[in-house]
């Protein structure tokens, strides 16, 4: 049924023996002193009491499969994906559910709260008392696992990096790392000291939880997803793939040993003390881990030392494996792969201290090999950091050329930043890596570089402010005509002066866009946005102001039109005499008068522009025909109202 193997620093294969199966189709597991309860896939809860694995309730059944299954001191938890569902413990009752606001994708219980990694990357938190539910938007995709500990909460998103962040129930959370990772995020998990996230390759990262600074690569060497992980402080039991279960110490990185299951695919792994529980298609295995004659407890925290048997007794064993792990590293630091000839060195190193009391009866050979391996490691770190920092310097250094080149750069301003913090603390980790191997020649050219990167770093950054501050300041140019345009426009001024206006404001834009470097590419586009922006309203003004200075007044071209408008007019002027002597209303009288008066200059101009000679001195005497007749009904007008009051 299974297929034993022994760990990279253990000669003692690791063995599994089965204690029982509980027949169910197991998605998830957790447990408590009394009892074991399982999320199955028939959308029900199984608990069994673990003092002769009876099956004591079936809870359920759910909306749809549970996504996970959790406990406190009195209640049982499973998360769906649109609701939660509690139970009472002992007693089995249900005592109900709450509906989610947003889509469920993983969750865990921590003190107070249940947390919900929710579709398109929200976090929700739910006060389990009162239901008081809160969110936030961490990730761009969904949260597929989440981990809490005291005030951190630890996400893993499908197509995002895992990260670290500060969380109070009075704040929303605040970012504390981004774990680097290139490959597909697929469970995240931590301890007191570490935070360890499975990949979607089979290897699990481990980052301490001071700084989070990358610690150990832990590899089985299987490239499949690790699709869960259960650990404490000491331990660390991961299932990879649909076989295979690895177990690691923690404390010292070293693999105890992995085994692998026939015939059943593995979704979830749990420890209990001497228990491994296995969650498969088939059911849920209840399993002891053996290292030799030694049954292994996971909730020891004896660790490695609860059984002289897993370690090596022969000195000749232990000497000849540090040769060939020393051996190895230097191999890799030849190739240039100084990160990985630091890893073997420090694997012999820990190999020399796990094993240091197979060595007393070598002690100078010990002495000596000890001395080497730290030399050796010495060299690697002070190799690895400063090709690490040439590697840093290169990218500042091409932001740089972009800002000599094109006077701007592609980057994105979270990207920058993040580069600074980067670069900043590989100078300080650098300085005390110099200081600790000073009496390496390395240290100096270590110093040497992270000088180097720190005055780059610094030239940068300045390069960069002085960019900003050159799009602050004609932004602010440009926001300051808009706010004056749209005074303008608030004020109802006549369109002749919003013209005038634009062309003033284009003069100054124009003259602010000489001054530009052409190089200043993003400086140009926004003046030049602008420019044409104004250039626009304006000629829509100017079009507008002609059409209606041309409606005013129409020139008739053709000459026979021409001649026919002004006879005619030149025809009707007696008739409009006599109509104009008939309207008593003075005011009236005067605005006819007026009209004519402009027919007849229109007239004018029309027989000058065609030279109709004759029609030109009838028109005029029209003209003083039409002043004689207003003076002439005024005397008319004067003339009848003193009749009319000498009658009186």
């Amino acid at each position: 049924m299974s297929n034993p193997t022994g760990g990279s620093a253990e000669t003692v294969p690791l063995r599994h023996e089965n204690v029982t199966l509980l027949e169910a189709d197991v998605l998830s597991v957790v447990h408590d002193d009394e009892h074991v309860y399982a999320a199955c896939k028939d959308m029900k809860v199984r608990v069994w009491t673990k003092s002769n694995w009876h099956l004591v309730a079936t809870l359920g059944e759910t909306s749809s499969e549970p996504l996970g299954v959790h406990i406190d001191d009195e209640h049982i938890y499973a998360t769906c994906e649109k609701r939660v569902y509690v139970w009472k413990k002992h007693t089995w009752g249900m005592i109900g559910w709450f509906e989610l606001s947003y889509q469920a994708v993983s969750s865990i219980i921590y003190g107070d709260y249940l947390y919900v990694g929710a579709k398109d990357g929200r976090l929700v938190s739910i006060r389990k008392d009162t239901h008081e539910t809160s969110s936030w938007q961490l990730h761009k995709s969904d949260i597929s696992s989440l981990w809490a500990n005291g005030d951190i909460i630890c996400t893993c998103a499908n197509k995002d990096r895992p990260r670290i962040w500060h969380y109070s129930a009075d704040e929303p959370p605040s970012e504390l790392a981004e774990l680097e990772g290139k490959e597909k995020c697929a469970i995240i998990s931590g301890s007191n000291e570490f935070v360890m996230v499975g990949f979607s390759t089979g290897e699990i990262k481990v980052w301490e939880r001071v700084e989070f600074g990358f610690v150990k690569n832990l590899d089985l060497g299987i490239d499949e997803p690790v699709n869960s992980i259960w650990n404490n402080n000491q331990y660390l039991v991961a299932s990879i793939g649909e076989r295979a279960i690895a177990v690691w110490d923690l404390k010292s990185g070293a693999e105890v040993g992995s085994i692998e299951l026939e015939d059943q695919d593995i979704r979830f792994v749990s420890a209990d003390g001497e228990n491994l529980y296995i969650a498969t298609d088939v059911g849920l295995l209840v399993e002891h881990l053996t290292l030799g004659d030694v049954l292994l407890d996971l909730e020891s925290e004896a660790g490695m030392e609860f059984g002289a048997s897993l370690l090596r007794t022969s000195p000749y064993d232990v000497l000849e494996d540090v040769l060939s792990l020393k051996q190895d590293g230097e191999s890799l630091l030849k190739a240039g792969e100084y990160h990985n000839a630091v890893t073997s060195f420090e694997k012999s190193l820990q190999l020399l201290i796990d094993n240091s009391h197979a060595l007393l009866e070598v002690p100078e050979e010990q002495e000596k090999l000890t001395r080497e391996l730290n030399t050796k490691l010495g060299r690697a770190l002070l190799r690895s950091k400063i090709v690490e920092l040439q590697d840093i310097n290169e990218r500042i250094e091409q932001i740089s050329d972009e800002f000599e080149m094109r006077g701007r750069t592609d980057t994105e301003e979270k990207e920058l930043e993040k580069l600074w913090r980067e670069a900043a603390s590989a100078v300080k980790e650098s300085r005390v890596l110099a200081e600790a191997q000073a009496g390496d020649m390395l240290s100096y050219q270590l110093s040497y570089v992270a000088d180097s990167l720190e005055s780059d770093l610094q030239d940068a950054k300045e390069k960069v402010e002085q960019y900003r501050n050159k799009i602050k300041q004609v932004v602010a140019l440009t926001q300051s005509i808009m706010s004056e345009w749209r005074w303008m426009e608030r004020r109802r001024t006549t369109l002749a002066q919003r013209k005038a206006f634009l062309e003033n404001a284009r003069d100054r834009l124009e003259k602010r866009l000489e001054e530009v470097d052409e190089e200043d590419e993003e400086v140009r586009e926004i003046l030049e946005d602008a420019i044409e922006e104004h250039k626009r309203i304006q000629d829509q003004i100017s079009r507008i102001i002609e059409a209606s200075e041309n409606g005013e007044e129409e020139e008739i071209t053709d000459r026979d039109e021409a001649l026919g408008a002004v006879d005619g007019l030149l025809k009707v002027m007696p008739k409009k005499r006599s109509e104009l002597l008939s309207i008593k209303d003075t005011k009236e009288r005067q605005q006819e008068k007026e009209r004519l008066i402009s027919a007849l200059n229109q007239a004018l101009e029309t027989a000058e522009q065609h030279g109709f000679k004759e029609e030109m001195r009838n028109l005029e005497n029209e003209l003083h025909a039409l002043e004689d007749v207003g003076e002439s009904s005024e005397q008319i007008a004067t003339e009848a109202n003193v009749e009319a009051a000498e009658q009186d």
